[in-house]
């Protein structure tokens, strides 16, 4: 068996990072939506997707990955439904 160079070492290392992070972010995309929903209630504003759409957005801009990978997630899902509704 050949033996990996560190460069290969380290592309592998780097993918199964960017999959772990892409997974956690996945399994994160609930608890991005319900605090969308929450500060949408508790500010008082009017409740629709777009305002939704809107909120998560703006959950989904931080630095770390996985609640980025989270919000992009609900988004994408918040669109799927309310493409499905509109039907």
């Amino acid at each position: 068996m050949a033996r990996k160079t560190p460069e290969q070492l380290t592309k592998e290392f780097e993918g199964r990072k960017a999959k772990g992070l892409a997974k956690g972010g996945a399994a994160y995309w609930p608890n991005v939506l319900s605090n969308a929903v929450l500060k949408l209630v508790a500010s008082g504003a009017e409740f629709s997707v777009a305002a939704l759409a809107e909120r998560v957005a703006q959950e989904g801009q931080v630095t770390d990955p996985a609640v980025k990978a989270g919000a992009d997630e609900a988004l994408a899902r918040l669109k799927q439904a309310a493409a499905r509704a509109a039907e």
